[in-house]
């Protein structure tokens, strides 16, 4: 009786852990010789708001070095929370991963409990990451509302 428990209690554990994996559909944003950066699809197909989070994957060539974090950082996934009304984002979270896809560190940062006047801290500059990710979702939007009146 106890192995049928056992059995059981392994099962649920391997759901509970595979339930708790992040999924994403990567579609690239800039990929040139100095940058490889992707977005995840399934967030930005469904944006229908002036405020949004969003998925960034970026693939670093050479290996990023940070201080205090690691040494051969291979990728950098952060979500950006971006407000087109201010034009402005912030960062709510970023995960380091090595050259073999192992989470090496993870950061995450408290946003919500700031004021709103705060919460989007940095500008959103002419050709930037961010920049880019906005345009994406303007065309996205214009193939949705073409796609809509036929």
């Amino acid at each position: 009786m106890s192995k049928i428990y056992f059995a059981f209690f392994i099962v649920f554990i391997s759901i509970c852990a595979n339930a708790q994996k992040e999924k994403h559909v990567w579609k690239p944003l800039v990929i040139n010789e100095n940058q490889k950066v992707w977005y995840d699809q399934t967030q930005l197909d469904t944006i229908n708001t002036a405020r949004f989070s969003i998925w960034l994957l970026e693939l670093h060539r050479p290996l990023l070095n940070l201080e205090g974090v690691s040494k051969n950082i291979m990728r950098t996934k952060s979500l950006y929370l971006i407000n087109l009304e201010e034009y402005r984002y912030s960062l709510k979270e970023v995960v380091y991963y090595n050259q073999a896809n192992v989470e090496i560190k993870r950061f995450s940062y408290t946003i919500e409990e700031y004021e709103e006047e705060v919460k989007y801290y940095f500008p959103i500059t002419n050709n930037s990451i961010q920049q880019k990710i906005v345009d994406e979702l303007l065309r996205i939007r214009k193939l949705r509302a073409a796609y809509n009146t036929d």
